[in-house]
């Protein structure tokens, strides 16, 4: 059974990166690693050993996740079956579906091999939400790609 994932420093590699990824470049430039715990004080980058479950399908939550380094598997059940439904990589988000609908995990996201992820927690993510459209925007058109038509 995998561990625990645990905490890490980032650094002003990893917060261009998020931002990135998160789209602040016009809501926050220059952002740098000691930005993160002002900007995303309950929020932080974690590393999930092999095998750990980052979120799973059907429990409630609206944080979303942002793949640093690694490999996420995306897997959805079905009754008694199973599909493999992506590999998520860096820079890949998962979570906006529960964020952007009822809060209800719909697919269960594993850690292939060891994998930095940045856990952007909701009390956090509402601000940026609010005042960044790019990034609304980004998260909708992703949730509706993953969810097909």
């Amino acid at each position: 059974m995998p561990g625990e994932p645990q905490r890490i420093v980032a650094d002003d590699y990893f917060a261009e990166f998020l931002a990135r990824a998160l789209r602040l470049e016009n809501f926050f430039p220059e952002f740098k690693a000691a930005h993160l715990p002002k900007v995303f004080p309950h929020s932080g980058l974690y590393v999930y050993p092999d095998g750990a479950c980052v979120v799973k399908q059907g429990e409630a939550g609206r944080d979303i996740f942002v793949v640093y380094t690694g490999r996420v598997d995306i897997l959805q059940s079905l009754g008694s079956a199973s599909a493999d439904l992506a590999r998520l990589g860096p820079g890949d988000i998962l979570g906006e579906i529960a964020l952007l609908s009822d809060g209800v995990r719909m697919a269960t996201a594993v850690a292939q091999g060891e994998s930095q992820i940045f856990r952007l927690v909701f009390a956090d993510l509402q601000y940026l939400l609010q005042n960044n459209p790019q990034l609304c925007e980004h998260l909708r058109a992703l949730a509706s790609k993953r969810q097909g038509p």
